[in-house]
């Protein structure tokens, strides 16, 4: 299985855009039906991912799903043809080139208010039916079996797993929506998001 992927983000954006079905899904992915079959439904479970815990700086316990390299290898490939269609959002600061904790923060500079919420283990709160929903949705438009296959790609035991390389992808589009939503609800000028939590503002 090849590491990388020898297309031009066009051609990849082209291709994502016309799947159809697992034949299709592979053949963007650089692999053969039968690798794709093999690693989505033949390997166990538990030979798909490594868990175990980190400490947090604040303290308290996170817990690491680290998918096996051939999973890994997938989902890189999956992740460079995802962040060819998607382009983050001015509000989102997590995972995105150029941007960090410190451009998000400048954005509140003399800010009267300031919310800081934290989302607690924020990618396992991201289950399979959310992630194969938004591959049918805006911007992805992508039909039942492909958006399936696509989530069954990104998540472990039902959920994003913390420490595979598509979450931070499908991170970014949540991110948004949930941004979108939560200021119109509180009448907020803007909500900017970095990773699993947020600085909410107001005037």
């Amino acid at each position: 299985m090849s590491e990388g992927l020898l297309k031009s983000p066009q051609e990849l954006r082209d291709e994502f855009l016309k799947l159809q079905n697992r034949d299709s899904v592979a053949q963007l992915l650089g692999l053969t039906t039968k690798q794709l079959n093999f690693h989505l439904y033949v390997l166990p479970s538990a030979k798909k991912y490594k868990t175990f815990s980190l400490p947090k700086k604040s303290g308290g316990i996170r817990k690491i799903s680290a998918p096996a390299s051939p999973i890994k290898v997938i989902q890189r490939k999956l992740k460079e043809v995802l962040e060819t269609i998607y382009k983050p959002k001015p509000s989102t600061h997590g995972f995105v080139s150029e941007r960090s904790i410190v451009t998000n923060a400048r954005l509140h500079k003399k800010r009267r208010y300031v919310l800081n919420i934290d989302l607690e283990d924020y990618f396992p709160t991201i289950h399979f039916g959310r992630v194969r929903g938004l591959f049918m949705g805006n911007p992805f438009y992508l039909n039942d079996e492909v958006a399936t296959i696509l989530a069954q790609i990104c998540c472990h035991d039902g959920v994003l797993p913390q420490g595979a390389p598509t979450s931070p992808s499908n991170h970014k589009v949540f991110s948004f929506i949930w941004n979108w939503n939560s200021a119109r609800a509180m009448r907020l000028k803007a909500i900017n998001c970095y990773s699993g939590w947020s600085l909410l503002k107001n005037n």
